[in-house]
């Protein structure tokens, strides 16, 4: 039975009544009374620091690539359970649900500029239309995340049985809550509204990589096609966003510390630019991801640091668990962060093209784009392109440097997710702080999709529960 409200995301609202801002009107009265009323509102509306960092940070603690070495045999709290991919993140009713929560909150805010832009005063209609398809855009791009938590992995020959997320296009807390989508029918909702909005976004965001763009839109759909295993239609929108929107990589190999990468919000390199919510916030990368880099890439000389950070200790040589960190500013050596982008990027494009390529056995062309990333990460002294006539030695070259360039970014989860739908991805256990195995992921498990909040499902007892690997 459907609820009267849209309770999967009440606890979502509460704290969009106590947010706290810059603007005044980020204050929402509940029922969905917009107060927003003018175009200029909702421009401002689009930039507000939560949709900036709309990317949740807790997202790294499924990853492969994140090790916690204090954590107990017995996890604690939240993100030690998601760590550990429990069944539940939380038993408790009124706990917050981590991720669906959040990022339900980030559907709400864009349904809010999607319903209201049209009735606001002020601005011609091409300002309002722009407007509403930067929120289409920035709603398809959330809706990609949480069909990749809750959905199973896109299977052409399941996605249109396999549940996924309710599609909430409505701001009104009074209105039904949509029963669970499935798969195929989130995707093709993500599909649309990204169509849709193409035709009104702008031409190019240069002033601001946060707002929409065409590239943009195109660098969604690349990846939305990507993670459906459509490798021609994300090679072709992946291209289709390096031909309208940003196409240059910024060169690692060339600079003295990461201070010099420019600010995100003017990136050179960033389609769709987005912070995660833990913006700054250091990560500890297990023992098997620092081994893997090469020690002179840079993008392990630039984010990673033994501790203390100063001086550098120890090198490269990666003696133990706990004592090298992942900095997301970068090493700056000033106190200067420039965060990593989480959205979209140039490099991310190429590696699309790169696979793409791969997988239709082009082994040339995808070295020639993996070329692309990889020659502005190396000093050019001691880089050597990377060739190959085997195409699975190709393709898993290309796949190792998706982890090296985004090791976290918010995707590794979803590649997992994919790769393991492939038997690529072996098992993944997590260790205490002596080395034993307290948690493990092996392949094909049915953990790769999380299970519905209980405290969403007290709210919709009819939904049904996405299977676990106990029953």
């Amino acid at each position: 039975m459907k609820q009267h409200k849209i309770l999967l995301i009440t606890l979502a609202f509460f704290s969009i009544f106590i947010h706290t801002s810059c603007e005044n009107y980020l204050d929402i009265e509940p029922k969905g009374v917009r107060l927003l009323s003018t175009v200029n509102d909702y421009e401002l509306w689009l930039e507000s620091d939560f949709l900036q960092t709309q990317v949740p940070f807790n997202l790294t603690y499924l990853s492969d690539t994140k090790d916690i070495t204090n954590i107990s045999n017995e996890p604690s709290f939240g993100t030690q359970s998601l760590y550990t991919w429990q069944k539940q993140i939380s038993e408790d009713p009124q706990a917050t649900p981590l991720l669906w929560a959040h990022l339900y909150k980030v559907v709400y805010y864009y349904n809010v500029v999607i319903m209201g832009v049209g009735e606001a005063t002020g601005g011609a209609l091409q300002q309002k239309q722009s407007i509403e398809a930067e929120a289409l855009m920035g709603r398809a791009f959330t809706y990609l995340q949480l069909v990749n938590l809750y959905g199973k992995q896109y299977n052409e020959a399941t996605a249109s049985t396999d549940l996924a997320v309710p599609f909430v296009t409505s701001n009104d807390l009074d209105d039904l809550t949509p029963d669970r989508s499935t798969v195929q029918e989130i995707y093709d909702q993500i599909i649309a509204d990204l169509t849709k909005a193409l035709p009104h976004l702008p031409e190019n965001n240069y002033d601001n990589r946060f707002r929409g763009s065409i590239a943009g839109a195109y660098s969604i759909l690349a990846r939305t096609y990507l993670f459906m295993g459509n490798y021609q239609e994300a090679d072709r929108y992946a291209q289709l966003a390096l031909d309208n929107g940003p196409n240059v990589v910024v060169d690692y190999a060339n600079i003295p510390n990461a201070a010099a990468i420019p600010n995100l919000k003017k990136r050179p390199d960033a389609i769709f630019a987005r912070y995660n919510t833990g913006r700054g916030v250091p990560e500890f990368p297990t023992l098997d991801l620092l081994k893997s880099y090469n020690t002179k890439d840079q993008r392990l000389n630039l984010f990673f640091s033994n501790i203390p950070v100063f001086p550098m200790l120890g090198g490269y040589i990666f003696p133990r668990r706990g004592v090298t960190m992942y900095w997301p500013g970068g090493i700056t050596m000033t106190g200067t962060y420039v965060y990593p982008n989480c959205g979209t990027s140039v490099a991310e494009m190429r590696l699309i093209k790169a696979e793409a390529a791969a997988r239709a056995n082009n082994l040339v062309e995808a070295c020639d784009e993996l070329d692309e990333v990889r020659k502005y990460r190396f000093p050019s002294a001691s880089y050597v392109k990377f060739k190959s006539d085997d195409q699975e030695t190709v393709l898993n070259e290309v796949l190792r440097d998706r982890v090296f360039e985004f090791p976290f970014h918010g995707m590794r989860w979803f590649d997992m997710r994919r790769l393991d739908a492939e038997n690529r991805m072996p098992t993944v256990n997590r260790y205490d702080g002596e080395g034993n195995v307290i948690a493990t992921l092996p392949a094909g498990s049915k953990k790769y999709t999380l299970q519905i909040p209980v405290q969403v499902l007290l709210y919709n007892q009819n939904w049904s529960q996405n299977p676990w690997d106990d029953e």
